[in-house]
């Protein structure tokens, strides 16, 4: 009985996921035979061979990538049958692209099509669709095959995710119809509900799994080896009619070691400093309060929490079997108890790895946290700032106060560690004056900052703010929301626009460029050492750019 499980195009491909190593991990200790493979991180591969330009680098199609597809998708592809559902940079409609992403895994396309005519031609396109196209080249029918597999698991993390996805089903169920096919991870929680009104979806898979897929996985694989119909908890098949979901989750010290077996480790992005991978230490969020979480939906899992030793005996392990030399800690929000003990037990074992991680500002920090887990390896903290407005937080029950957060920035910074900040522009309720609070506070401390990641808000189902926006000053029409909308056309009652929120974004830049064109004084001209023409040919279209090099390593595209 053996079960592949994959991680579908197109997302993130900086780090190694942990979605499929730790489903591995968990099948394998309770014998099956279960393998994975990376197809977004294979998809890069597939792009990247039609990008053509003499004297190109790999860095440099990477880095062309980008820009080609989007002129590709924006310019090119303006006559198909899906062109409608591709959000256009002219149109005002879709001015704002969310992560800057206009092609046929953007958020837009992908909640358009799924409620589209259009659906299964597209699925099916083998002229249009660039998934379907890369999945024929990458010979993924003919590996099933081979590999007589007969459970296929689907990691469905983003909305970007979705298409393909279903794509790739599509075609399984259709070449090989007696492979189980499986969708789960946190798209398919998030949309649960509306998958289960979808009927005619399940051509594209057999079942579904909402929530933390080991044990539901572990008994879908039994149930099948036996033919018999998947039953249980958070398992959905075209047969439930009233599934019963148990977001409560998995006892993380029952479980097994990730297992990163089949994948290329070396090829993401990260893996240029070493070998890179994720880890976690805890699941859930032990904060679990604020109103516009995107990450965990409603129902929101437990918080918890690995022990510390389990913990150093998993790391030893990775180091060991991998080599690995940094981990990203994907806890929600790694909290000060948790922090601590897991760096003095990696001291006290003697581990040696970097690794970053996720949190909030947390009064329970101290200096003394920080010192510990910098001597434990810890070299980046991606803190949950979004706003230094005080009213703004007590809103949505972020829980951070500005004195607090200026202490723990500076206890952070000031232990060598990296202080990264997430940071929110046009929240609920938030005017302009409270947002030049937010940019006056990141400049004020910009030498305790090593970075500072901004967002405008966008309003997301499965949240509080969602369930009441009236309580936070959001208006939305119900009625025109579509079933698989990840980001809601809304007002902000109480508080700014979107493009008031862009403004402040740009002033914080110009203010912080200001500042370093004084200390550096370098010209753009100077740094020129290379142009030329790259080619994209893709989907029937060719699409040129000219580029130029620069000896700082950074693209820029005419």
């Amino acid at each position: 009985m053996k079960v592949l499980l994959c991680l579908p195009p197109d997302y993130d491909r900086n780090y190694p996921p942990l979605g499929t190593p730790a489903l591995v991990g968990f099948l394998n200790s309770k014998g099956v035979n279960a393998m994975q493979v990376d197809l977004n991180l294979a998809y890069r591969v597939f792009l990247l061979d039609h990008v053509k330009g003499r004297g190109l680098s790999e860095a440099d199609k990477k880095d062309l990538l980008h820009p080609l597809m989007k002129t590709l998708f924006n310019k090119k592809l303006k006559n198909r049958y899906y062109s409608k559902f591709l959000p256009r940079r002219s149109s005002r409609s879709f001015a704002d692209l969310p992560y800057d992403n206009n092609s046929n895994s953007s958020f837009h396309f992908t909640e358009q099509l799924l409620s589209s005519k259009h659906l299964f031609r597209y699925l099916q396109d083998e002229s249009e669709n660039t998934f379907c196209q890369f999945y024929l080249a990458h010979q993924v029918i003919p590996l099933l095959r081979k590999e007589n597999v007969k459970v296929l698991g689907i990691s469905v993390i983003s909305p970007q995710q979705a298409i393909p996805a279903l794509t790739l089903g599509l075609l399984v169920k259709k070449e090989l119809p007696g492979v189980h096919v499986n969708m789960g991870g946190q798209w398919v929680t998030l949309f649960r509900k509306e998958l289960i009104e979808r009927k005619d979806l399940f051509a594209c898979f057999d079942s579904l799994i909402a929530f933390e897929g080991e044990t539901p996985l572990y008994e879908l694989v039994k149930a099948v080896s036996r033919n018999e119909e998947p039953k249980g908890s958070n398992i959905i098949t075209g047969k439930t009619r009233h599934p019963e979901f148990a977001p409560r989750g998995e006892g993380l010290n029952n479980l097994s070691c990730p297992d990163f077996t089949g994948l290329d480790l070396d090829d993401y992005d990260a893996g240029a400093r070493g070998s890179a991978l994720t880890y976690e230490t805890s699941r859930g969020c032990y904060w679990n309060k604020c109103a516009y979480c995107v990450d965990l939906p409603l129902p929101k899992p437990s918080y918890r929490v690995k022990k510390p030793a389990l913990v150093v005996k998993e790391i030893r392990e990775l180091v060991n079997t991998y080599g690995a030399k940094e981990l990203l800690m994907g806890d929600p929000g790694m909290s000060p108890r948790q922090m601590l003990a897991i760096s003095r037990a990696l001291i006290k074992a003697n581990v040696k790895v970097r690794w970053w991680t996720m949190a909030r500002l947390d009064p329970g920090f101290s200096k003394m946290h920080f010192d510990t887990a910098k001597q434990a390896g810890l070299t980046k903290i991606n803190f949950g700032f979004e706003s230094a407005c005080d009213k703004v937080c007590d809103l949505l029950h972020k829980g951070n106060r500005r004195e607090i957060s200026r202490r723990i920035i500076k206890d952070c910074a000031a232990a060598g560690i990296m202080v990264d900040l997430q940071t929110i522009i046009g929240m609920p309720g938030e005017t302009p004056d409270d947002a030049m609070d937010t940019v006056s506070f990141l400049i004020e401390h910009k030498k305790d900052i090593a970075a500072v990641t901004f967002n405008v808000y966008y309003l997301t189902p499965g949240n509080y703010v969602y369930l009441r926006p009236a309580h936070y000053g959001i208006g939305y029409n119900k009625n025109k929301v579509l079933p698989f909308q990840f980001m809601l056309p809304f007002t902000n009652k109480w508080g700014m626009t979107k493009g008031q929120a862009q403004v402040l974004i740009n002033l914080y830049y110009q203010l912080l460029a200001g500042n370093k064109v004084k200390k550096t004084g370098t010209g753009v001209k100077d740094r020129i050492t290379r142009s030329g023409r790259a080619t994209l040919s893709l989907a029937g279209q060719k699409v040129d750019l000219r580029w130029t090099k620069y000896a700082s390593g950074n693209m820029a595209v005419r």
